[in-house]
């Protein structure tokens, strides 16, 4: 109530003059009309089986409809085209959306106008951007930015380095938020301490096109005979390189990791995924503007990634009968706010209508577990038990797509409706359900599925963030009026994990099961508590054992690192502590 109270109701003069139950009906009217939809999405949220996101708690009752929680944007290598992506930035934080970035451009002392000057680098463009999300406030959080950079780029320690402390303070971009980009060739590359290319994209176009959709042995090809044809590069030492990116996500928490080889095989998409959002878990197609009118027209190039957020909470869901009926309501509720929503420009109103991207994940998964007597203990069972949920529901969000493609005609464009995440998962559990059904048949939406942090809204519903292990029974949040606590009921301290006792492996496993099941991705977190090592730092060695593990299991991204603080630790001074602490809510596109 206390979070309805101070987030979500309506108020007039800063008194509240709603429920939260007249708050689920307002929103249910407001986009499904007098409906049955909408009595059973009011009853939805109410009752917590529903989770939506915040600008749509905020908004939809009061005629607001800019409910698109996430946005996904690339530049090309011009002028034209890089400054489109930042106009995008700032225009689509405005309109209540966590943006990430990407700017596919030459690298510092690149040559530019036939050499005549040299490029700047990515350092002004990155900064431009970070200024200009935090332009404007989204009404209860403020703007954000993750920045993605790949590892093929010739100024990759310098940008890993502007995250961190280490350097003058002119320089830092902390503020940002970074995603290295890596493919599977990278991570053989370590495995095999092996060795890696730099490449600036002037110089080794071709390189930079392979390293979103090759294979290992095909993009070492490519990179070999680049190499031999005399096309300048920087080598160095694949793990070195890990290394350097590895303490710096240690020390700040805030220095993401994204997958491209896997994000573009275990996807429906026919067209490439280059890059994360915000928080990680959206996995889209995107591609550069040449020109503002391209922006502005119907009929130009590129593409901006938008996905509509929602959650389910199979704690406070009784059955697989009404499972099936909320994700479809969801499903029907969250397409309804793509058709309603303002589109910026004619190209995002066309591209948005014909992707209609979802991302529904689950969120308090703690529960669920300890209500069915299971734990994050990494046991068969419990991971098999994990992996079933998972399954059932990306197999109902796909019914529930195709069934409103048959009712509406609507039919997503740019994928391929005979995979399925039965082609391309990697774990050792069965699938349960009747895959082959619905093999090849159209839906509306792209993709459906995507696990988000669910971080404020969590605690409308009443339940843990996402798919994460609690952090505390007792978890006491900051907001902008005071504390709002959670207690997690179902917690026992006598036989329950916290995310600290869980290792960070064991939690990957977790993840990897639910990522077999999802046609996006998930923010994946990983957890560290200081007191568990005698100097209060965790081995490289084992930062990297973890990295390796953790997308072998067939995971596309990680997200924070969330360090354990407590009145014995200062983790401010420590080399590999400052992190995410769990009263902080991110500003970004968290639900």
């Amino acid at each position: 109530v206390s979070q309805w109270s101070d987030k979500y109701l309506l108020k007039v003069d800063d008194v509240v003059v709603e429920t939260p139950q007249i708050a689920a009906i307002g929103i249910g009217l407001g986009l499904h009309g007098d409906t049955q939809d909408a009595y059973d999405l009011a009853e939805d949220i109410v009752h917590g089986r529903t989770n939506l996101p915040t600008p749509v708690l905020n908004g939809v009752r009061n005629g607001d409809f800019n409910g698109v929680s996430c946005c996904v944007i690339s530049a090309g290598d011009s002028v034209e085209s890089i400054e489109v992506a930042q106009h995008l930035a700032v225009r689509m934080t405005a309109k209540k959306a966590g943006i990430g970035i990407e700017f596919t451009t030459r690298s510092k002392n690149s040559a530019v106008k036939g050499g005549r000057i040299k490029h700047l680098g990515k350092h002004p463009i990155y900064k431009h951007t970070d200024t200009g999300v935090k332009e404007f406030t989204q009404e209860t959080r403020g703007g954000s930015a993750t920045v993605g950079f790949t590892v093929i780029d010739p100024e990759v320690y310098n940008v890993a380095l502007w995250k961190s402390q280490r350097i003058d303070i002119d320089q830092r971009l902390d503020k940002l938020d970074f995603s290295f980009i890596f493919n599977d060739a990278f991570i053989d590359a370590v495995v095999k301490r092996g060795d890696w290319y730099l490449f600036d994209l002037a110089d080794a176009p071709v390189v930079h096109e392979q390293f979103y959709v090759a294979n290992v042995d095909t993009y070492n090809s490519v990179v070999q005979a680049t190499v031999e044809s005399g096309v300048k590069h920087t080598k160095v030492k694949a793990l070195d390189l890990l290394k350097h990116l590895l303490l710096i996500r240690q020390e700040t928490g805030r220095m993401y990791c994204f997958n491209v080889s896997r994000a573009n095989t275990h996807t429906p998409f026919v067209d490439v995924i280059r890059l994360s959002n915000l928080c990680q878990e959206i996995c889209l197609v995107t591609t550069p503007y040449e020109s503002m009118e391209d922006l502005y027209s119907d009929t130009g190039v590129g593409e901006t990634a938008f996905c509509s957020l929602g959650a389910l909470v199979p704690a406070n869901i009784n059955s697989d009968v009404e499972y099936e009926r909320v994700a479809n309501t969801l499903v029907k509720t969250i397409n309804a706010l793509i058709i309603k929503c303002p589109k910026m420009t004619k190209n995002h109103e066309r591209t948005m209508l014909e992707r209609m991207s979802l991302g529904i994940g689950i969120t308090g998964l703690a529960e669920y577990l300890y209500k069915n007597g299971m734990d994050y203990d990494g046991s068969d069972e419990s991971l098999e038990f994990v992996s079933d949920l998972a399954e059932k529901h990306l197999f109902n969000l796909y019914k529930a797509s195709i069934k409103y493609s048959e009712e509406t005609g609507i039919v997503a464009k740019g994928v391929d409706f005979n995979w399925l995440p039965i082609d391309t998962k990697v774990s050792k559990y069965k699938p349960k359900q009747d895959w082959e059904s619905i093999r090849g048949k159209k839906r509306a939406n792209a993709v459906v599925c995507a696990h988000m942090p669910t971080e404020s809204s969590a605690l409308a519903s009443g339940v843990t963030n996402g798919v994460y292990p609690p952090r505390k029974r007792v978890i006491n949040k900051k907001s902008r009026k005071g504390i709002v606590q959670f207690i997690c009921e179902s917690f026992d301290s006598s036989k329950n994990l916290l995310a600290w006792g869980i290792d960070n492996i064991t939690l990957s496993k977790y993840y990897g099961v639910i990522q077999d099941w999802s046609d996006q991705g998930i923010s994946a977190d990983t957890y560290f508590n200081p007191n568990n090592y005698s100097d209060g730092k965790k081995p490289l060695s084992e930062l990297i054992k973890e990295w390796v593990a953790h997308f072998r299991l067939g995971n596309k991204s990680m997200y924070y690192v969330n360090t354990y603080d407590d009145d014995e630790v200062n983790v401010f001074d420590m080399l590999s502590g400052l992190a995410a602490q769990e009263e902080v809510d991110c500003e970004g596109c968290r639900l």
